[in-house]
């Protein structure tokens, strides 16, 4: 499947580590901004997530859209470059929802 895998703990667990993607620590108050810290899921990759992939494995498809609002467990965050090179089971459909730019 590929894509599909989360990156689970990343860093090494302390204050400013990287878990799920989300920056925990680092500005006063925990007021760090989720959007701007949340990085790729994708094992080994420390890139910027830009799009949120879910997947429905009864109706075999996968949902790749803008950058959820919220870190979900049941989503995985994906970089430019993985976003791009996502691959699914044969038989699978792929829905990508783009956001309309002016």
């Amino acid at each position: 499947m590929g894509e599909g895998t989360a990156a689970g703990a990343r860093g090494s667990g302390g204050t400013g580590s990287v878990r799920r993607g989300i920056r925990r620590g680092g500005a006063p108050g925990g007021s760090v901004d989720p959007m701007r810290e949340r990085v790729c899921s994708k094992v080994g990759c420390a890139r910027e997530a830009v799009s949120t992939l879910t997947y429905d494995y009864g109706d075999q498809m996968a949902a790749l859209g803008p950058l959820g609002a919220v870190g979900d467990p049941h989503a995985h965050d994906l970089c430019a470059i993985h976003t791009d090179r996502l691959s699914v089971p044969k038989g699978w459909v792929v829905v990508r929802h783009e956001t309309m730019r002016a």
